[in-house]
């Protein structure tokens, strides 16, 4: 039987305690209640999971995306309410340093980044094949996206851009695709972690025409290595094992 699921994080614009990825024994101390801050969080999640325990959930939600999943990998401060489930009782569990805990929580007072408004933008992940995604319109849940702080660059000749984790290289993030200069072809940078490809004529991001989604699909559909010669960098696209990754 699945568990029927919600899944609540920290947004950083309302954490005015800082608790995010904070133990459940320091967030006690810090607000001097054994309930969290539940106005500081975001709902990311809702939906059915086909997991036997939290320990289950906490597997799935760190080693993929699943539909509809607005959030971060689960990490320490997230909150898992369990609705429906046979052997779990139904309630608000904290993900502490080792394991869950069941707590008190208010989630009427928390934002629902599950209905919020999202844009569709072209998803450009290291090792995998690109995809068109929802992405959420607050600044949170774009760092969610791309793992950090966010920039934009703008290597089209249409007003369409590239927002991407500003520090990527320097935390060593994984290399992901080359950019090229749009006359030339030749590679003139390469993003490291995650990137989305969306609208940038007005100012704040927006959805990717039908057109322009297919067309920067295709641009950047395959994964790419990065090899050293003596001309310089050189990209080589190869298709992933898993196809549907």
């Amino acid at each position: 039987m699945p568990l029927k699921i919600n899944i609540y994080q920290i947004n950083r614009d309302r954490d005015t305690q800082q608790l995010k990825f904070m133990g459940l024994d320091a967030v006690r101390k810090v607000l001097h209640s054994a309930e969290p801050d539940s106005a500081a969080y975001d709902k990311v999640y809702s939906g059915d999971v086909r997991c036997r325990n939290l320990e289950d959930v906490f597997t799935l939600f760190n080693s993929g995306r699943p539909e509809g999943f607005r959030g971060h990998i689960l990490s320490v401060s997230d909150v898992v309410e369990v609705e429906d489930a046979a052997g779990i009782t139904p309630g608000f569990y904290f993900c502490d340093s080792f394991g869950f805990k069941e707590i008190p929580f208010q989630p009427e007072l928390a934002a629902d980044a599950v209905r919020g408004p999202t844009i569709q933008v072209v998803l450009v992940e290291p090792g995998k094949t690109a995809r068109i995604a929802e992405v959420g319109t607050s600044l949170d849940a774009m760092q969610q996206t791309v793992g950090g702080d966010i920039e934009a660059c703008y290597p089209f000749d249409e007003q369409v851009c590239i927002v991407c984790n500003s520090e990527g290289k320097i935390n060593g993030l994984p290399l992901n695709r080359a950019i090229r200069d749009e006359d030339t072809n030749e590679i003139v940078d390469i993003i490291a972690g995650t990137f989305f490809i969306c609208d940038c004529r007005k100012e704040s991001f927006g959805s990717l025409s039908e057109e322009q989604q297919k067309r920067y699909l295709e641009k950047y559909r395959l994964p790419e290595r990065f090899f050293r010669t003596r001309d310089g960098i050189e990209a080589v696209s190869y298709k992933p094992q898993n196809r549907e990754r």
